[in-house]
């Protein structure tokens, strides 16, 4: 959801999903392509299996003693960067935009610091692929909001942990339900 509000509302030169062995795949592959075809937005997809790398819901198995939320997955934000700095490369795209917002400062990469020092560390590597979070201060409502996509779009939208179709129950889809209710959202 945050991701697609942010490619709304930005309008960047292309889209870059990837499958990189969560267990939501498939569905938000779905989403990724049926959102960037209706902004009218390229769309470059990555399968990497990384599954033996994850920890928690989002890979089927118990969270790691390390994880601050069951469905934390090591080093994810910058695996994620780090996979589509290359695709960004090729397509002449400078800047990754990530999905980022307030509520998930809860995990470190999910941080202004973090942000900041992934930033540093990509320009200072050949390509000097620049990383920003521009929503990284507002929450998902006011994301959503301010990008305007409204509720026939992010009916596309995919926030489950667990599964390619939503589950209604894990922390990502209940996360959505909150969304949509502050916003007084019906989707069709």
């Amino acid at each position: 959801m945050d991701s697609s509000a942010l490619a709304q509302l930005e309008r960047p030169q292309l889209a870059i999903a990837i499958d990189y062995g969560q267990v939501p795949a498939a569905g938000e592959m779905r989403a990724a392509a049926a959102i960037s075809k209706r902004l009218g937005l390229p769309l470059e997809t990555i399968a990497i299996d990384c599954s033996s790398l994850g920890s928690g819901e989002m890979v089927g198995v118990e969270a790691s003693q390390h994880a601050p939320t069951p469905e934390w997955w090591p080093y994810r934000n910058q695996l994620l960067v780090t996979l589509a700095a290359p695709v960004a490369l090729k397509f002449g795209v400078d800047e990754i935009l990530l999905g980022t917002v307030l509520t998930d400062s809860q995990n470190a990469d999910g941080t202004a610091d973090f942000v900041e020092a992934l930033n540093q560390l990509m320009i200072l590597q050949e390509g000097r692929v620049r990383v920003s979070a521009p929503a990284l201060s507002k929450t998902s409502a006011e994301l959503v909001e301010d990008s305007g996509i409204g509720p026939s779009l992010l009916a596309w939208t995919h926030s489950c942990h667990v599964a390619s179709l939503a589950c209604g129950e894990c922390r990502g889809c209940a996360k959505r339900a909150d969304v949509l209710n502050d916003l007084d959202f019906e989707l069709l």
